[in-house]
């Protein structure tokens, strides 16, 4: 568990956010749980996606949808976001998002093999204006210099051999 104080904005409030490492998310409130983000490997590569508003580049995935499970969510904005198809997942870390009257939610992580469905154009979105497939080893020249957002993807690619045989 590593704390981050007022590291994210949500609801136009700067919130606390606590990384957890977790290999399951059964004790997580599932009501609760708003965002879901993969870790994506194809091939040795790793998969960002640049967000257009911002001009920054990350790990796919967003915003859970009424009625949806995770495994849903994960398989609809890989494939919004990036025209992948999940081909296997595992989950890796949560974050508990905080704000300042104590209402929280989670973000969860999961790391995923992915095959390309065809060429990527734009996100349904148009949130996301391009892909990368990186070297898993230079992803801290593109990932925003925030702790806890490299802290997901280097977790996955200091232990990929564990996380691509699971």
């Amino acid at each position: 568990m590593k704390t981050f104080p007022k590291s994210v904005t949500h609801n136009n409030q700067r919130c606390d956010l606590v990384h957890f490492s977790a290999d399951s998310f059964s004790h997580l409130e599932d009501e609760r749980i708003e965002k879901v983000h993969a870790v994506c490997f194809n091939n040795g590569k790793l998969l960002l996606v640049n967000h257009l508003k911002w001009n920054i580049w990350g790990i796919p995935g967003g915003t859970r949808e009424q009625g949806e499970s995770l495994e849903e969510t994960l398989v609809r904005e890989l494939q919004e976001e990036t025209n992948c198809l999940a081909t296997s997942f595992v989950p890796i870390s949560y974050e508990k998002v905080i704000e300042d009257d104590g209402t929280f939610h989670y973000r969860v992580h999961f790391f995923c093999s992915v095959e390309p469905l065809g060429k990527f154009d734009t996100d349904i979105a148009g949130s996301i204006d391009k892909i990368g497939w990186i070297d898993p080893k230079e992803f801290e020249t593109y990932i925003e210099d925030k702790e806890f957002k490299k802290l997901i993807i280097q977790k996955v690619v200091s232990n990929f051999d564990h996380y691509a045989n699971l």
